[in-house]
């Protein structure tokens, strides 16, 4: 405790690390303690005890050997693993492990069962692997501080009753965010899903677990008494006519954490937020004076107001949406923000195309083309093609479409070998979601081939976090098997998504579900279809129709 205020979990860990350190502790010592305190799996725990995260495991792991580089998603994976999602890292990968965290192999393994009381020379006692701790019924040993998070979330505490209210308290919870990886939390919440046994506990803790996460998303918010010591405070205005640079600076780096936040947590529990801080970004815009000052200013009200109407477009309320995009287009337009312009351009491409206007997204489209080949950026070349694929391809433009996806290729290599620091919001524009692109383009042109390789890839190198976009990738694939009569694997697809967005659907996710679903009609009375048909009641209140 410190001047009243609790210690964050980092700080925890940070403080009896160094304690069991000064005492003698050995790092396996350690992380045994803090495997029991904080409920981790032992390779969690030998890298948390020494304060890194997985980014800064990865950049130990590279300096010792740069010919076998990793990165942070290698790490997230080994921890996830054996859990659905993560994938057991090779002998010499273990091997190297131990090195890095001066342990033996075994320390690593420590977590997975032990069947030596199957021995018949055994006691009849049976014997647990040493240090393992049981969890709670539906629960698994996951990563530290989004596990922490979600048990705050949820008010559960070792042997506490599963069907206990949520307690999260905003005051606490917005604290949190940097030490929260989205990634991660992610891939726990998943990992929570797959584990809970029977439908209607599951639907009863995503229940209170989305309750939860809205508090969550609004604390910056519900708490604001101006200035604190705390870095994830949003300040108040204690004068709405005066600038406050600390004010706008926090709005922009709000963004990309709000950019973030709705890909896992889901548009409705990020839109209060991101409209909150669209409101502070105004009245900084109103008082700012003129010059960059004001430039800046209004740039950053219209990436909030574009991304406030991202997330309306995934509610399904297009109305609103399409009014904050030309809110957005308009301001970005007053700041001279040509590249801005551009994505807002793209968003509002992806809009029309969606709600079967093609071809008013393809001249959105074109204009974003035209602004895109006045800014530098390879990124705002490669979305405007692509935006231009999905029209195209809507409007059942073969010939042309393929011709985009060739422009966006090109734009998209550039992108990858260009050293210079990009804007934010591209953060969701990577190889993968060409592949994407190019699997829907398949679904409309070509054969399965085509579109099982492109779902193949799309898949095998997106971020596993962006639940978002993992789940429409999901859907092509299903798509594809569909197409092929392949209905249980098609089944079985949806149904992964509809449990992966148990907490995070959208409504787009929504309709898509329901228009694949509609599409097995003809095989409603098979095995495949009824279980589909099961999951998504077990997991959709009220149920799709």
């Amino acid at each position: 405790m410190t001047d009243g205020n609790p210690e964050s979990l980092r700080q925890q860990q940070t403080r009896l690390a160094a304690e069991l350190r000064s005492a003698g502790r050995t790092w396996v010592e350690t992380a045994d303690v803090f495997r029991d305190r904080f409920r981790l799996n032992p390779r969690v725990a030998l890298r948390v005890v020494r304060g890194w995260s997985q980014a800064k495991a990865a950049e130990e792991w590279n300096q010792r050997w740069p010919n076998e580089p990793k990165s942070f998603k290698s790490f997230s994976y080994w921890e996830i693993w054996p859990g659905k999602g993560g994938y057991s890292p090779s002998q010499d990968n273990l091997a190297r492990l131990a090195e890095l965290y001066e342990c033996s192999v075994a320390d690593l393994l420590a977590d997975l069962p032990s069947f030596r009381h199957l021995d018949s020379a055994t006691a009849s006692t049976p014997v647990t692997t040493e240090g393992v701790k049981p969890g709670l019924a539906g629960e698994i040993m996951v990563p530290s501080e989004a596990e922490i998070l979600l048990r705050d979330l949820l008010g559960r505490r070792p042997n506490a009753d599963a069907d206990a209210p949520p307690q999260a308290e905003a005051a606490g919870l917005y604290r949190r965010p940097e030490e929260v990886n989205f990634a991660e939390l992610a891939q726990v919440i998943t990992m929570w899903m797959q584990r809970v046994p029977h439908p209607q506990t599951r639907r009863d803790l995503l229940g209170k677990l989305t309750a939860a996460l809205a508090v969550a998303a609004t604390a910056p918010l519900t708490e604001l008494t101006g200035f604190t010591d705390s870095a994830t405070a949003a300040p108040t205005l204690t004068d709405p006519a005066r600038f406050e640079p600390a004010t706008l600076a926090h709005c922009e780096a709000m963004m990309p954490n709000l950019r973030k936040q709705g890909d896992v947590l889901g548009a409705a529990a990020t839109l209060p937020t991101a409209l909150a801080y669209r409101r502070l970004a105004e009245q900084q815009a109103k008082a700012a004076p003129h010059g960059p000052h004001r430039d800046h200013a209004i740039a950053t009200y219209a990436e909030l107001t574009q991304l406030a109407g991202w997330l309306c477009f995934n509610t399904g309320d297009y109305h609103t949406a399409q009014r904050l995009y030309d809110d957005a287009r308009t301001a970005a337009h007053d700041a001279r923000a040509v590249e801005l312009v551009t994505y807002i351009l793209c968003t509002m491409s992806h809009l029309a195309t969606w709600q079967g206007k093609p071809r008013i997204g393809i001249d959105h489209a074109a204009a974003a083309s035209a602004w895109a080949d006045q800014t530098s950026s390879p990124y705002a070349r490669a979305y405007a093609a692509d935006v231009t694929v999905r029209a195209l391809t809507a409007d059942n433009q073969n010939h042309q479409s393929k011709q985009a996806l060739d422009r966006e290729y090109a734009a998209l290599q550039a992108a990858l070998a260009d050293q210079s620091p990009s804007q934010s919001w591209w953060y969701f524009y990577d190889e993968s979601f060409y592949w994407a692109t190019n699997a829907q383009n398949a679904l409309k042109f070509d054969g399965a081939d085509r579109i099982m390789a492109a779902t193949e890839k799309a898949l095998k190198i997106s971020d596993q976090g962006n639940l978002h976009e993992r789940s429409f990738r999901l859907l092509y694939r299903a798509e594809a098997f569909a197409q092929q009569q392949n209905i249980g694997v098609a089944c079985q697809t949806i149904s992964e998504v509809v449990e992966l967005t148990s907490v995070n659907s959208t409504r787009r996710i929504e309709q898509r579900v329901q228009q694949l679903r509609r599409g097995l009609d003809p095989w409603k009375r098979t095995r495949a279809v009824r279980e589909l048909d099961q999951a998504i009641n077990a997991y959709r209140s009220p149920p799709l129709t």
